[in-house]
């Protein structure tokens, strides 16, 4: 198997590879999850206007990230099963198109975003007030997402060898480098000890772009010297089509799929459903969702690991291991979900006492932690289902999975709960 710290998993025991992936994923996941409530935090000195900006910038970041996710998945896939087919000439290749074809597809919409970004907002409902921090902000994140981007999916190729240690390191890396630059860059004054640099909006996207810029000089130097996955001669653009070819036919449908949940929650929170119970609930529903994601980072974990596993096994043709690695991943959702619901449960009152100062705003949030709770690992189990099957290269399988959950299930509930009783 090419790649110096590449794991084997066609063989040893199956749920040995599960704990030693997500261990290290998950603590990265947790930093990246936390940089994101510091960038919040940072922003909100500047005023609400700056604030409503940053969050406005969400489902459109969120979209193109999307397309970052769907690499990566598509790249793990590839990547995965020629390692399980112990073809170390094609991963060295495969690994190149995927990072070939992610910098070309996220230079053509950095380029598309930066030109139209003003327009894409305006049609957004973006306010005069607003739009020119979005402006600041989105063109700064634009002009840098080949940086943000590019780490992912190189990190994405490590994990498809089964190495998360790397990646993990990567993304706290990144994390530190954001939580540094962030005060920096935004504010004027950073804590009366010596002057920031002011750019406000503007400096909490620069600030992410800088982190991540970082983490891709690192991973990059990783992929090249260290394991030798990147390989520079181009003799075949017959076989490089393929591997395109290849890694989008997983990516586009896990892209798609990727996007029913914002989609799914985006319709949960607004006038349809829970924004008619008022605003104390969409306040308690919001808390409530945030502490829950925190408390489920190991299955986060889970769902970007298991796709390596089954595509390495599904590459050997071990149809035994693969149905064994479903399985274990299964039971640990359960698992981990049954632990999550019980402390939810049992601390609710607290929890929701320590987030939220109205006491409407605490019901929403214990009634959801008591009541969602229990569906924890039922949700372990479809992210892990879904990227089990791209790492099969069979995404079909996993976009069902997802829209059933998302658009089969949670808007129609979601609708139905203000519904007028019979």
């Amino acid at each position: 198997m090419a790649g110096r710290s590449a794991h084997d998993m066609t063989d040893g025991p199956i749920f040995g590879h599960i704990v030693r992936m997500i261990m290290p994923m998950s603590f990265g996941i947790f930093a990246m999850m936390l940089v994101g409530i510091i960038d919040t935090y940072w922003v909100g000195t500047l005023g609400t206007a700056q604030q409503a900006a940053v969050q406005m910038s969400f489902p459109v970041t969120m979209l193109v990230m999307s397309v970052s996710i769907g690499l990566g998945a598509g790249a793990v896939s590839a990547v995965s099963r020629a390692a399980g087919r112990k073809d170390g000439t094609s991963i060295s290749r495969i690994s190149t198109d995927a990072m070939t074809l992610t910098l070309l597809s996220v230079g053509a919409v950095s380029l598309l975003g930066m030109l139209f970004v003003e327009p894409i907002f305006r049609a957004l409902g973006a306010s005069a007030t607003m739009l020119p921090h979005v402006v600041d902000y989105m063109t700064v994140w634009f002009a840098g997402i080949a940086l943000i981007v590019g780490p992912m999916v190189a990190g994405n190729i490590l994990r498809a060898l089964g190495n998360t240690v790397v990646p993990s390191i990567m993304m706290m890396a990144a994390a530190a480098v954001n939580l540094v630059l962030d005060p920096i860059f935004i504010l004027d004054d950073v804590f009366g000890l010596f002057p920031g640099l002011g750019w406000g909006v503007s400096g909490a996207a620069l600030a992410t772009v800088a982190a991540n810029a970082v983490t891709f000089l690192m991973v990059l130097w990783y992929l090249v010297v260290r394991e030798k996955l990147i390989d520079f001669k181009w003799e075949d653009l017959g076989e490089v089509w393929h591997h395109w070819m290849d890694i989008a036919r997983v990516g586009i449908p896990a892209c798609i799929s990727n996007i029913f949940n914002p989609v799914a929650m985006t319709v949960a929170m607004s006038g349809l459903a829970m924004a008619r119970f008022g605003d104390a609930a969409v306040g308690g529903l919001g808390v409530a969702g945030r502490v829950e994601a925190f408390a489920i980072v190991p299955l986060f974990a889970l769902s970007a690991c298991i796709g390596a596993i089954t595509g390495q096994n599904g590459g050997a043709d071990r149809l035994d291991r693969v149905r064994e690695a479903f399985r274990k991943a299964f039971l640990f959702c359960i698992a981990w979900g049954l632990g999550v619901a019980a402390i939810l449960w049992i601390g609710a009152d607290w929890i929701a006492a320590a987030f939220l100062p109205g006491e409407e705003g605490r019901a929403a949030a214990v009634d959801y932690w008591r009541i969602a709770s229990l569906t924890i690992g039922g949700y372990g189990i479809t992210i892990a289902a879904s990227a089990g099957f791209n790492g099969l290269g069979r995404p079909a399988h996993g976009m069902a999975i997802t829209a059933g959950r998302a658009l089969g299930l949670m808007i129609p509930t979601s609708i139905m709960a203000k519904m007028p009783k019979l």
